[in-house]
């Protein structure tokens, strides 16, 4: 059985506001910023990396769209799409730290890739918070 959080439904809209935040910032880094975001966080720049930074930029996007509506409509029944987020974020937040650990950031600086560990392991300790307490009857 999953523990019960008490928490009242400002935090529950709190924790979409940090969301919604979380991905703007990094699909504006993916989208605007494409040519500096992947020469500071990957050491390099092709058009192979552009494509793939502009395509998780729009699904950030995506994000940030369902979030809004989220907030606007309800929590409830939404249960797919928070465990998807969820598992972006743990499979990115285990990738980076994976580059922390190994100490081998190829070619960035290992600052940065830290940087990003921590920024998606607090987001996913907070989307881990949401669903426990929102989705627990199921």
């Amino acid at each position: 059985m999953i523990p019960y959080i008490k928490m009242n439904k400002k935090i529950d809209i709190l924790i979409i506001i940090l969301n919604i935040f979380f991905f703007t910032y990094y699909s504006i880094q993916l989208l605007v910023f494409t040519d500096e975001f992947a020469l500071a966080n990957l050491g390099f720049f092709n058009h192979a990396i552009a494509g793939l930074s502009e395509i998780i930029g729009i699904i950030f996007i995506t994000f940030v769209i369902s979030l809004i509506l989220v907030l606007f409509r309800n929590i409830e029944k939404q249960l797919p799409f928070f465990i998807c987020i969820l598992i972006f974020q743990l499979a990115s937040s285990i990738n980076f730290w994976r580059y922390v650990l190994t100490d081998s950031p190829g070619e960035t600086d290992i600052n940065i890739i830290s940087n990003n560990a921590i920024i998606f392991s607090i987001i996913t300790i907070f989307t881990i918070i949401l669903v426990i307490k929102n989705f627990k009857k199921i």
